[in-house]
């Protein structure tokens, strides 16, 4: 199944979005044990970027909680990568920025995306993103569904190749 963005659109907004930036940090939002919201804490556990330019976190359900820390690492971009219920195909894929965002739900945080980003845009000065991806399910349960594992793994395929690019130069 093909999300419905374009790898190639997505590959170029995240380029976009990351142009200028001395330090990047990538944000896993979810909750492992709700099937799919599990999507941010597995891309952060696969995802391989070793480099002291960037920030790799598991935030969990309460990612507001990380803010000192993004603001200390002096993030300049800060990507979250969330399940998002964008009332859209299973494994659809967006890039959000927090102007776009309000249509957006995720039932299992406790702060809205939209305020979490301008809060986190506050704290840091740096610049906030979305990955939203469309869960097929998000029922307690371990492990990602079939079709948004696809998606995921093409995802962090995308995410280590354009930020490894634009660190090299």
């Amino acid at each position: 199944m093909n999300p419905v963005v374009s790898n190639n659109n997505f590959e170029d907004e995240l380029r976009n979005f990351i142009r200028g930036a001395n330090k990047i940090a990538i944000l896993g939002i979810g909750n492992d044990l709700r099937s799919d919201d599990g999507l941010g804490p597995y891309i952060i556990e696969k995802i391989s970027i070793d480099d002291p330019r960037v920030m790799i976190e598991n935030v969990g359900s309460v990612p507001e909680g990380f803010a000192r820390n993004l603001a200390e690492f002096g993030a300049e971009r800060v990507i979250m990568v969330d399940a998002a219920d964008m009332m859209k195909p299973p494994g659809h894929i967006e890039l959000v920025t927090k102007d776009r965002i309000g249509g957006i739900t995720i039932s299992t945080h406790s702060m809205p995306l939209s305020f979490l980003m301008m809060y986190l845009e506050q704290e840091t000065g740096g610049k906030t993103i979305l990955i939203g991806i469309q869960p097929k399910s998000i029922q307690f349960g371990e492990g990602l569904t079939q079709e948004i594992q696809e998606v995921v793994d093409r995802t962090i395929n995308t995410l280590e190749r354009v930020v490894k690019e634009y660190l090299r130069g």
